[in-house]
């Protein structure tokens, strides 16, 4: 393989490795949130919430892995960047680290949306239950 055949297939693998980071996520959250945004919000929060979380996390994971430059470190050459395979090397593994730095702070605002969410299932059941209504 060619220096600049492992520079665009690595690229393109980081890319996917990290949609693939993006999509684990979604998928391991998908499922808590709509049992909570369901409670909280009915249905249509429901859906609303989840596919809010489909794109947040994919625009986390791409966002993520195109913060990274290859000429980040000063004027390079494309020649340059080619010729040093461990640089290559260097910048997938950070292209990797900001992906998963990108998607930690997305799931910490999820968190705060989820926490939002609770609050005001409480409180719908705090008036639901002032009111006399049965609350479940």
């Amino acid at each position: 393989m060619t220096k600049e055949h492992y520079l665009i297939s690595s690229y393109f693998l980081v890319g996917l490795a990290s949609l693939c980071l993006g999509a684990v996520v979604y998928c391991l959250l998908r499922s808590p949130l709509a049992a909570i945004a369901e409670r909280a919000t009915g249905r249509f929060g429901n859906r609303t919430l989840t596919r809010m979380l489909a794109v947040s996390m994919t625009i986390a994971a791409v966002g993520g892995f195109l913060s990274v430059s290859y000429t980040q470190e000063g004027c390079r050459s494309y020649e340059q960047i080619v010729k040093d395979r461990d640089y290559l090397i260097q910048i997938n593994q950070e292209q990797l680290q900001a992906t998963s730095e990108w998607v930690v702070w997305a799931v910490l605002l999820w968190c705060a949306v989820v926490a939002v969410c609770l609050v005001a299932w409480r409180h719908a059941k705090a008036k639901r239950t002032t009111a006399g209504i049965d609350p479940e």
